[in-house]
């Protein structure tokens, strides 16, 4: 199956919920840095661990980043993750 959205939104909510029992949790343990904000290197991490292929998590990670940064500070904080996860089935 080619990388569509869907299978990449897929890959990743499998992750989620396999590995973390909230999306809190996930979003503290890829925080890298631990300063509160995803940066587009935790947002390949993620993509990573969902087993994306390497070839195309950069450009994944830049649209995630542009989708998700309401504030256009160049990163994705918590809140800006909680609305970015509101259409998928983590929970």
């Amino acid at each position: 199956m080619p990388w569509t959205k869907e299978k990449i939104i897929i890959n990743i909510e499998s992750l989620m919920k396999s590995k973390f029992s909230s999306p809190r949790e996930a979003f503290d343990y890829f925080d890298a840095d631990k300063d509160g904000n995803l940066t587009k290197h935790d947002l390949k991490q993620i993509l990573k661990e969902a087993k994306v292929n390497i070839l195309i998590r950069g450009v994944v990670a830049d649209f995630m980043l542009q989708s998700f940064d309401e504030n256009k500070d160049g990163l994705v904080s918590w809140h800006e993750f909680q609305a970015a996860i509101k259409t998928t089935n983590i929970k």
